[in-house]
This record gives C-alpha cells, sequence and structure tokens, in this order.
C-alpha cells in the first residue's frame, strides 16, 4: 500500500512519545505565545463554537483565531492532552495525564470542559484509564466512544462506550478488529446512526452496525488516518490513502466512496480534522509531523500556520 511503511512509522513514533509528561517550562497561566513556539507534540486539534482554533498539544492547550494570527496558552491545566474531541455540542472532551502544575492523578481519565478550555473538570475514571482515541455521535454527542490501548489496573484494553456524555463507562466485548489497538489510527460514530462505526487501521477500513461489537473488513486497499464529519451536510471528510492516490476525501455516502479533494501530505499524513461548526468551509488539520494547515474554502486551498511544529 502507498506510504503504509512511513505512516506506520509516523503512528510508532506517536506512541513512543504519547505517554511522557509536561515539561517544567510549561505553565497554566494564560499568556501570549509568540512565533516561533516549537511544540513537541500535538494530539488533537478542533474548533469551537467561538470559532477559534484549539491545539491540545504535550504543553497544555494552545488556542489561535482561524488565520493562526495571535496565539496564546489557554486555561488552567498544563495537561499533557489525549483523546481530544469537541463535541457538536461545543464540549470538550479529553483523556492523558497530568502536568508539573496539576496534584490530580496519573492518568486522567476523561476530563470535561464547558467554556472553551478556560477550566476542565473530571467527568470519570480519574486515575484509572487513558483513552488515546475519543469519539462522539455528531447527531447524539451523549453517545461518545473511546480506545483504551493497554491494559490499566481493572480496565482491560478495548473500546469503551458511554451512553450519557463520558460519565458511565462499559466494555463492549468486541471481535474482528485488529488485536493491537494501537494499529487503530481513526475511529467515528457515523452522524444518523449512532451504533455504525468506521476504524481506519493499517490493516484496512473496518465497519461495526452494532456498535462495535462486530466488525467486518470494508476495504483493505485503504487507509484512514483521520476523520470527521462536515457539520453542514454530516457528510464524512478524511485523510485517505490507497494504492492510487492519497489526500483529504469526502464521502457523501458514510464511507461507502471518497471523492479526493486534493492535498497529498507526501512523506506527512493528516492525525486530526478540526470543523468550524458554523462553517464547514473553514477546516483546520493537524499532521503526524506536528504541522498545522487552515483552509477558508472547504479544502480548495491552505495555509500553514505551524510548520512541523513551529508557529509561523
Amino acid at each position: 500500500m502507498k506510504k503504509a511503511s512511513i505512516i506506520a512509522s509516523l503512528l510508532s513514533l506517536t506512541i513512543i512519545v504519547s505517554g511522557c509528561s509536561v515539561s517544567k517550562e510549561s505553565t497554566a497561566e494564560k499568556k501570549e505565545i509568540k512565533k516561533g513556539f516549537k511544540v513537541k507534540h500535538l494530539h488533537g486539534v478542533s474548533y469551537a463554537k467561538d470559532e477559534k482554533i484549539y491545539l491540545a498539544t504535550h504543553e497544555g492547550m494552545l488556542a489561535t483565531d482561524s488565520d493562526g494570527g495571535k496565539w496564546i496558552l489557554k486555561g488552567n491545566s498544563d495537561f499533557d492532552f489525549m483523546g481530544f474531541s469537541v463535541m457538536s455540542d461545543g464540549t470538550m472532551m479529553t483523556s492523558g495525564h497530568p502536568g508539573n502544575d496539576s496534584n490530580l492523578p496519573n492518568p486522567l481519565g476523561v476530563m470535561v470542559s464547558m467554556d472553551n478550555g478556560e477550566e476542565w473538570k473530571s467527568k470519570s475514571l480519574l486515575g484509572k484509564v487513558d483513552f488515546h482515541i475519543l469519539t462522539s455521535n455528531f447527531n447524539n454527542p451523549k453517545i461518545v466512544y473511546g480506545i483504551n490501548q493497554m491494559d490499566s489496573g481493572n480496565y482491560k484494553a478495548g473500546i469503551y462506550k458511554s451512553g450519557d456524555g463520558g460519565k458511565e463507562w462499559k466494555m463492549i466485548d468486541s471481535a474482528g478488529l485488529p488485536q493491537d489497538l494501537h494499529q487503530i489510527y481513526s475511529l467515528i460514530s457515523l452522524p444518523d446512526d449512532e451504533n455504525a462505526l468506521i476504524a481506519g487501521t493499517d490493516m484496512g477500513v473496518f465497519r461495526s452496525t452494532d456498535g462495535g461489537k462486530t466488525w467486518s473488513t470494508a476495504d483493505q486497499k485503504r487507509l484512514i488516518t483521520a476523520i470527521n464529519v462536515l457539520p453542514d451536510t454530516k457528510e464524512l471528510i478524511s485523510y485517505s490513502v490507497t494504492n492510487n492516490e492519497a489526500g483529504i476525501m469526502i464521502s457523501k455516502d458514510q464511507g461507502n466512496t471518497w471523492e479526493g479533494i486534493g492535498n497529498d501530505l507526501r512523506q506527512d499524513a493528516v492525525a486530526y480534522f478540526g470543523m468550524n461548526p458554523k462553517n464547514s468551509n473553514d477546516i483546520v488539520i493537524s499532521t503526524f509531523e506536528n504541522t498545522v494547515m487552515t483552509s477558508k474554502d472547504r479544502g480548495e486551498t491552505w495555509k500553514k500556520i505551524m510548520d512541523k511544529g513551529v508557529i509561523q
């Protein structure tokens, strides 16, 4: 498969660094970040309802306006954010590790913010689980799926589901996915059916129609490294790699077929998508090499606002 070995090595790098603690230079104070500041690791990117861009990083949360002009270190926590997601109702949700300025136990379990990252509060599983992937259903954000990639005490590696916005969780008795859950790049619950799931793995695309209990191979020749929902149309957007092409693609039929819109990143790939909830023309992506790009025209043209971790 084209690029498979490159992206596999990038994923391995991501796994190796994902458990690091926050550096001593980090601070929980809100302050402006100057151009040239370098982020070590990006673990998520999203727009929020204030139409600003938020980056979940190893150093805490960064926020900027849509053109990448002014940057600030946001909020009251220097977390090492993992599994970062903004739900369709505007709630921010994350997992990960506490920073030097925090007295919380490690891992963080599930944390939520109702004010665009100003303050984070524990929702569940504090000190018990570190979800590296969190995704909620677009039409019903109370339905949340999380992937725990490694055993953690009584919480075994597997896919977990919450029906109340992340307060209570049950592990899904799942069959059909790769045994090593580190091989999963992306997961989404389809907007019109909370029990229909798509998982992008390095063994191809897998699909479930029963809430993750059973999985079947949907496309062995396609690698989906990142996937999200276009808010206005409920269409899917992904970074997709096949033997013949690679780039950002749109699906109008719930992921059965994909149409490319460009932006083949060559030696890199999209790790996370963020969509402006008020305007689907506004897209932000972050890559495995910590590059962040924005588009104002639904992916036709792109502006780089962070290059390999360095603010431009």
